[in-house]
């Protein structure tokens, strides 16, 4: 089985077309497997544990372009290289037509051949992304700023001129935002509605729009901010602007705000916008700021995201509490028994949960429930310096990863797009014979992976295998964060997993109640029963 590397030197491409060309490299006959990164370390280990790492490619560096093939004996090798290299320096095919795609070598030519945009999307390194996102924005054109690793100053300086001029600079970092039904980014195609969302969380915008498509409220628009919005050097200027954009929207009946938890001046000062600002009903998801407000307030908060989806659920007119009800909430009863049930098949030694995760929201908000009920776990994205992992690829004890980090995706395609990473670390995970339970969140829409939970079946049927040999149960969870109407599908991912033997649950929020559970025993039930309300919002 030859394997070849092939190094390009200062040679880029983004996540996407990255992927892309990883899976066209597969089809080629002969192939065995293939994969086209970036040259960093991460990328390297990750080529070293597949089989794929070659002497050229160990000299790769972080601007290199790596490309990596293993092919059948009696293949022919150096042709098919020829042919990958080939692809690699054709002009990127559209997703939509499979054809080439118009090509364009400034803003200026793009805009004279598009005349009226109004938002363009920049996906470029972040060192790169202020020229073009600058120029945009000085011919009149909002932006979505999909680019991660931009500084803070580049970000304050593109946002101040956008505040000015009266545009949106939505990002850096932007994962998702849908625009009047239309996603930009990692999206889900969900029902035009009453709720307007601003979100400094992009997963996070993706759980609760998926959640009031499920109880038939449906998003007006959900603008992403990026995380850094509500950071002190940029003081949510983004988020009051978009806020402010969404109040005289006249089809948006419900304001929510969703965001990782902000220093306390700058969420004092977001808060302070709306309650001055806006007229409209306010739900504010500060994850992990406790739940408050009562029913009579037109501002409230809420602690999870869950929770959140709840309390627009109750404020709102209609039938959405009771679809709430009936489609999303489990009750405290129903996920302690759930939890007992599956506690049956574990040895004593296995005490621990892992988390692997693509949505860094969704693993907040994990270890927002662990802390409440069963103490802090370890991650590369803690609650608290002491819990960071000194190597985010071993985890230790109690474990929530965030594969979405920058440490996983630099130079590569984020594990929404490429479940390599994630399929050998439930593996390896899965060998761990103090791990119970192994969480996962599978997203659903554009630009993610054109089969997120089937791709992992096979590692999670492995993981079992290797389980049940060494004499103990091992018990996988997932949350499908999608609609019936994604490219995936919500009912084929789900029937998918459940025959692998994954127990699935509505919500992020509940999944990580029930792991909680699991491993937390009378200690975590104890807990809940005092904290349940101020976790899910529910009566």
């Amino acid at each position: 089985m030859p394997v070849l590397n092939v190094v390009r030197r200062n040679f880029f491409r983004d996540s996407i077309q990255l992927m892309r060309l990883s899976e066209d490299a597969k089809r080629l006959p002969g192939v065995l497997d293939a994969v086209v990164s970036m040259g960093t370390e991460t990328n390297k280990l990750l080529l070293s544990q597949l089989g794929l790492l070659m002497a050229e490619g160990r000299g790769a560096g972080d601007g290199d372009m790596v490309i990596a093939l293993s092919v059948a004996q009696g293949a022919d090798a150096e042709g098919t290289l020829a042919k990958v290299q080939q692809m690699v320096l054709s002009p990127p095919r559209s997703e939509a037509q499979g054809e080439e795609t118009e090509t364009y070598h400034s803003v200026g030519s793009a805009l004279k051949r598009l005349p009226g945009t109004n938002i363009a999307i920049v996906s470029l390194p972040g060192n790169q992304a202020f020229g073009p996102s600058m120029e945009l924005l000085e011919r009149g054109v909002n932006v979505h700023l999909f680019s991660d690793h931009v500084s803070l100053e580049d970000e304050a300086k593109l946002k101040e001129y956008a505040h000015s001029n009266g545009l949106l600079l939505l990002g850096p970092g932007a994962g998702t935002s849908l625009l009047g039904g239309v996603g930009l980014g990692f999206a889900n195609v969900v029902k035009k509605g009453s709720v307007g969302v601003v979100a400094a969380a992009g997963t996070g915008l993706q759980e609760v729009s998926v959640l009031l498509d499920g109880i038939g409220l449906g998003v007006s628009h959900g603008l992403g901010v990026g995380g850094s919005d509500v950071s002190k050097a940029i003081g949510g200027l983004m988020m009051r602007d978009c806020l402010s954009l969404l109040e005289k929207d006249k089809g948006t009946r419900t304001l929510m705000i969703v965001a990782k938890t902000p220093t306390a001046s700058v969420m004092k000062s977001i808060m302070t916008f709306a309650q001055r600002n806006t007229s409209k009903p306010v739900v504010a998801c500060f994850l992990g700021l406790g739940y408050r407000g009562g029913p009579g307030s037109r501002i409230r908060y809420a602690k999870t995201l869950h929770a959140a989806v709840s309390v627009v659920s109750q404020v709102s007119r209609g039938p959405a509490a009771k679809r709430f009800k009936s489609s999303i909430s489990m009750s405290p009863i129903e996920l302690v028994k759930l939890s007992e049930k599956l506690s049956k098949g574990l040895a004593k030694q296995q005490r621990f949960c892992r988390g692997l995760y693509s949505g860094g929201t969704l693993a907040h908000e994990t270890l927002l429930v662990y802390r409440e009920l069963i103490g802090e776990a370890y991650s590369n994205s803690p609650l608290s310096p002491k819990f960071e992992l000194k190597d985010p690829s071993t985890s230790k004890a109690n474990c929530i990863v965030d594969l979405g980090d920058e440490y996983f995706t630099a130079g590569r395609p984020h594990p929404m797009i490429d479940p390599t990473i994630r399929r050998l670390r439930i593996v390896r995970e899965a060998n761990d014979p103090t791990v119970a339970a192994i969480l996962l969140d599978i997203v659903l829409g554009y630009g993610s992976s054109s089969d997120p939970g089937g791709s992992l079946v096979s590692a999670i049927e492995q993981a079992k295998q290797n389980a049940e040999g060494a004499k103990r149960g091992l018990v996988f969870m997932a949350h499908v964060c999608g609609t019936e109407a994604d490219p995936q599908s919500l009912g084929d991912q789900k029937r998918k997993l459940s025959k692998a033997g994954v127990v699935l649950f509505p919500t992020n929020a509940q999944m990580a109640l029930a792991s909680a559970l699991l491993v937390g025993g009378a200690g975590a039930r104890s807990v809940m029963k005092r904290k349940w309300r101020s976790l899910l919002a529910e009566n």
